[in-house]
């Protein structure tokens, strides 16, 4: 079958990060994110493998719609699900798909606690709290730790089945940066709380992957979790210039590619595409079959693509549905008509260079792409 453009997911590579996580963190359970389609990969493949192939047995979304997806496709399979943001647990019938499909909401107010715990059908239902150590952004206040703790205790719980916090800025360095030990510091005093308020907290996590590659944050927290996101798709979540504190050498699960629609010589000044834009030297332009309607953005523009050993330059505005990229006239006889085309996963390491030149991140990368780029799993 002829493809137009497509991503291959090499499941092997998971499997290798997957054993690199471990390996770090050989104590601690993973809950695996598969949000945004497995970050663009495809979450039911890839959590299909992650519970037969790595014995993975807890998953997060961000929706219950993608947790609901997650249930209904994988019937056959037995893990536990949690939704993470856009809970709705105040419309009836999203309480009642908790109740009924096993999936668990991450509570991050006071409302959705009090609702659990007033609602008989949630009486013997697992409760997950969420609480802002940091972030700003959803979780409880901790100054409310004595109030919650109080009603869980007054209904006549004894137990919390997930606590959990997240780290703002896991991307810089864990030991010294101010904000990380203001985050690790309150999370550890609200789980001691709790403790000894006789609650207790069956699993706790607070490390997300920028906190699992410099292997601070859980080691001697005594969290049960670790909660890895994109390292288990393969690239760094670590700024650049504090890549040297990770321990964590990943490999990209998927290798984005398309194929050469035709190619011409073009002399220095000639106009190109959309808005004309001009050639700064004789090359080879190679008209690639991928463009916004992919998710392939117009920023993307003027970043540099490799092909053979040469290398080109996006060149004029991103189509729709094509790209043009400028080689250098030595690629003559060398970039041609009908060839695969690698966008990244072509060199090591081509996939962050290609973020840091467009200026986003790889998250951004994976999750942009459409449905039109089909995704293709393979074990090798």
């Amino acid at each position: 079958m002829k493809f137009r453009s497509r991503l291959v997911v090499n499941l092997k590579n998971l499997e290798y990060n997957h054993s690199q996580i471990k390996a770090m963190a050989p104590d601690s359970n993973i809950l695996f994110m598969v949000k945004a389609d497995g970050y663009g990969h495809g979450m039911i493949p890839i959590a299909r493998f992650a519970v037969t192939e790595l014995g993975i047995k807890e998953f997060g979304c961000a929706t219950i719609s993608e947790a609901l997806k997650l249930r209904e496709e994988l019937n056959d399979l037995e893990f536990d699900i949690y939704v993470f943001s856009d809970i709705q647990l105040e419309l009836f019938e999203n309480a009642d798909i908790y109740l009924k499909r096993r999936i668990i909401p991450v509570i991050s107010n006071v409302s959705e606690l009090e609702y659990i715990l007033h609602t008989p059908e949630f009486k013997n239902f697992p409760i997950c709290l969420k609480f802002n150590t940091g972030m700003n952004r959803l979780g409880l206040d901790p100054k409310e730790t004595p109030h919650i703790a109080n009603m869980i205790k007054t209904h006549g719980r004894t137990t919390v089945h997930h606590l959990i916090s997240h780290y703002a800025n896991a991307s810089y360095p864990m030991e010294t940066n101010e904000r990380n030990i203001y985050q690790r510091s309150r999370f550890i005093d609200i789980k001691k709380y709790f403790t000894d308020a006789g609650i207790t907290l069956e699993r706790t996590s607070q490390s997300n992957s920028g906190a699992i590659e410099q292997k601070i944050g859980f080691k001697n927290s005594g969290d049960t979790h670790i909660r890895p996101g994109l390292m288990m798709y393969g690239p760094t979540s670590l700024h650049s210039e504090f890549s040297n504190l990770g321990h964590f050498q990943g490999k990209v699960v998927s290798r984005l590619e398309t194929y050469i629609i035709r190619t011409f010589e073009v002399t220095a000044g000639t106009p190109i595409g959309y808005g004309s834009t001009i050639c700064p030297h004789d090359g080879i332009v190679a008209v690639l079959a991928i463009g916004y309607g992919d998710g392939f953005s117009t920023r993307y523009g003027g970043a540099h693509l490799h092909h053979k050993g040469f290398t080109g330059v996006i060149t004029g505005r991103v189509n729709m549905d094509m790209i043009q990229v400028l080689f250098p006239i030595e690629a003559r006889d060398h970039i041609l008509a009908h060839e695969i085309f690698t966008i990244w996963g072509e060199q090591d390491g081509d996939l962050l260079k290609f973020s840091e030149e467009t200026k986003t991140i790889p998250y951004e990368l994976f999750c942009s792409l459409l449905p039109r780029i089909p995704r293709v799993y393979r074990l090798d």
